[in-house]
């Protein structure tokens, strides 16, 4: 699923590009912009502001601007949203200072605003000596949608920012209303720059019962306080000295690693009656049911083209994988957010004339098929793997996706119609282990997706050689399951034709400049519910050197993807592979008879919590045959396990460069 459900709709926090996914938000185009539009300040420095540039910035070296102070205030009224409910709006009052730690530095400020949002005030101001001028400009308005949203009511403002000298000083304030709490963002301390201090502070009425849910506080020096006046209670929440959060390649979503509040509107009072907000799950599901309600569906409609998916088909398992397939391979994703209207589904008539949809249309679509064809088939809320959220918090957050839930024969299947070329009774990655909000009515049963080992998404590459001259000739045949065969089917599917031969044999050269693949032969690439097999001659160049009559042979190499996930000094949060998985390698090469090896290198086995490697030659007469396997456990590898990891890759890579030697007898 590409589009954020409830609770996840806009990056929470300024010039942080988020992923909901697989689509990134549409914010890169703000890059390239500041690049030609900005508004350079030419101030007098002030003489603190000078020495505090100075001093911060032989504590964060890498970074240019720093953000001096970050004061975020929110306040709680009474409304009426579009639905004509009572609820409860929050109105955010905040202020940002900025410090130049270089000079010609730069930042680019958004602030993001949809239906629910409205940016009611927003302006930049330069300190010139020890007062604010406030600039004249408004910022750039600009929408967030694109070629792969359908339609999307998100817009930013943005104020591109130069700094002529090191210690200039800039100043953004901001006034947005939220006009339903429900879709309050949740709040992250930590910004795309440094931060000396940042406090997030609520006045809450007596009329309002709210909690605050905290995440990620551990180890973290963050400061409660508490105080009452005048009818209202304060909560400030501060937290000083924060490192920059930067974007990192494959690095473990924020929701696990970073101090953030979900705040809870429980209950409140309106004119003596108590309202009822999000306080336990069936706050939640009540709400989402409700939208659910509201996409019309008229099943009628979709009879005559189920009839035509499940022509031919045998058995009851037949059909169910005719309606699931069909409408991986003929519905497109394409996201759709306006305001309430983006949280309804639209109606599986809908879909299927517009042969579009977003997550929760095409898991309306698939559920209304299946139901149709007279199978026990349900809605179902589920937040993915980024999430670190139970369905026992009752917050929008906690769902970002929407799927069917089948119940036949005593098992339960879990319908992803947004993950192409997935087989039945395999579930995709991102939701296992996640529990499920399956809708069953007025009622609603939570259940966890089941979750695989590596053993169940396994690569199994076999390969025969034979020595002649200084050359390896051969034979591999790859074999691909799980998760591995649903990624490659969508690389592989996603090709025109005319790239495809290309493409296969690069994966029989494992992107290594010293093999070459020809004679490619594959499996039935059009049935998923196979592994897919791939296997041709190859030839291994420059792994063969002669010295004084012997030859010394390396069979291995160290994989290209394993070098990308060695951190470096620099790395500061940990690994998400977004699977786990397991490699198998099995190469022999057969030497004439009056051959002999020698020099074989000692068999290596490393294990650690999370990953495991074992390797080892074995000679029988005349052959040898290198036997590897590496299975990763986890699908992440944290930050202070990084040592454990490091001595994990390099032992690989070390064994990986061996030579063995031929000799003659």
């Amino acid at each position: 699923m590409k589009n954020p459900l409830a609770g996840n709709r806009r990056p929470e926090n300024p010039l942080i590009v988020a992923f909901c996914l697989n689509r990134p938000v549409r914010f890169l185009f703000l890059t390239s912009i500041c690049l030609v539009t900005f508004f350079l300040s030419h101030a007098q420095i002030a003489v603190d502001d000078a020495t505090e540039a100075d001093r911060l910035a032989r504590v964060y070296k890498d970074d240019n601007v720093i953000c001096r102070s970050s004061h975020r205030l929110f306040t709680f009224d009474k409304g009426v949203n579009t639905l004509k409910d009572k609820v409860v709006t929050v109105q955010e009052d905040a202020v940002m200072e900025f410090l130049s730690l270089k000079k010609y530095s730069s930042l680019t400020y958004p602030e993001f605003y949809n239906k629910f949002i409205r940016l009611k005030a927003f302006q930049k101001a330069v300190k010139y000596g020890s007062k604010f001028v406030t600039s004249d400009r408004a910022g750039i308005d600009r929408s967030l949608t694109d070629e792969n949203i359908f339609f999307d009511d998100s817009r930013v403002q943005y104020y591109p920012i130069r700094f002529a000298d090191k210690g200039s000083v800039s100043r953004i304030t901001v006034k947005k209303e939220y006009t339903d709490a429900k879709y309050l963002p949740r709040l992250f301390f930590h910004l795309p720059y440094p931060v000396t201090e940042q406090v997030f502070e609520f006045k809450v009425p007596e009329w309002l019962s709210v909690e605050f849910k905290t995440y990620c506080f551990d180890g973290y020096k963050i400061e409660k306080k508490e105080t009452k006046k005048g009818g209202y209670t304060n909560y400030a929440f501060t937290l000083h000295e924060l490192p920059a959060h930067k974007k990192e390649f494959k690095q473990i979503s924020r929701d696990y690693t970073d101090p953030h509040i979900v705040v809870l509107v429980k209950s409140f009072q309106v004119k003596g009656e108590s309202i009822q907000g999000f306080d336990k799950t069936a706050d939640v599901y009540n709400w989402n049911n409700r939208l659910y309600k509201m996409c019309n569906n008229e099943p009628e409609k979709l009879k005559a083209t189920l009839a035509k998916i499940t022509a031919g088909t045998s058995n009851d398992l037949d059909k169910i994988k005719a309606i699931y397939y069909w409408l991986q391979d003929k519905i497109r994703y394409i996201a759709y957010e306006d305001g309430y209207s983006g949280y309804i589904p639209a109606s599986a008539q809908e879909v299927l004339n517009n042969k579009y949809g977003d997550c929760k249309g095409m898991a309306n679509l698939l559920t209304e098929l299946l139901k149709q064809a007279g199978y026990d088939a349900h809605f179902t809320w589920i937040g993915t793997r980024h999430l670190p959220y139970p369905q026992s918090l009752p917050a929008l957050c906690v769902n970002n996706h929407a799927i069917t839930t089948l119940n036949y024969k005593g098992k339960e299947y879990f319908l992803d119609a947004t993950e192409k070329y997935i087989p039945l009774g395999e579930n995709a990655y991102r939701i296992q282990g996640k529990e499920a909000l399956v809708a069953d009515g007025d009622k609603f049963e939570i259940k966890t997706v089941p979750s695989t080992t590596g053993n169940e998404h396994k690569i199994y590459t076999k390969a025969d050689f034979t020595l002649t001259n200084d050359l390896l000739n051969g034979y591999v045949n790859v074999k691909l399951t799980g998760n591995e065969r649903k990624d490659f089917h969508q690389l592989y599917q996603a090709l025109p034709i005319s790239g495809r031969d290309k493409f296969l044999n690069g994966y029989l050269e494992f992107n290594n400049d010293n093999v070459e693949a020809s004679d490619i032969k594959t499996s039935d690439l059009t049935n998923r519910d196979i592994p897919v097999t791939i296997s041709g001659n190859i030839v291994l160049n420059n792994t063969v050197q002669s010295i004084s009559g012997n030859k010394y042979i390396n069979l291995d190499f160290f994989p290209k993807t394993l070098e990308r996930y060695m951190p470096d000094e620099k790395r500061k949060s940990g690994y998400d592979f977004d699977y786990v998985l397991s490699f198998e390698d099995e190469f022999s090469l057969t030497i004439s008879d009056g051959q002999q090896f020698a020099d074989v290198p000692e068999k290596i086995e490393l294990k650690q919590n999370g990953y495991e490697f074992t390797g080892e030659y074995v000679v029988s007469g005349n052959k040898i045959t290198l036997k590897k396997t590496l299975v990763l456990k986890n699908s992440t590898i944290n930050f202070s396990d990084f040592d454990n990891w490091k001595k994990f890759l390099e032992s690989i890579k070390t064994f990986s460069s061996y030579f063995f030697s031929v000799t003659t007898k």
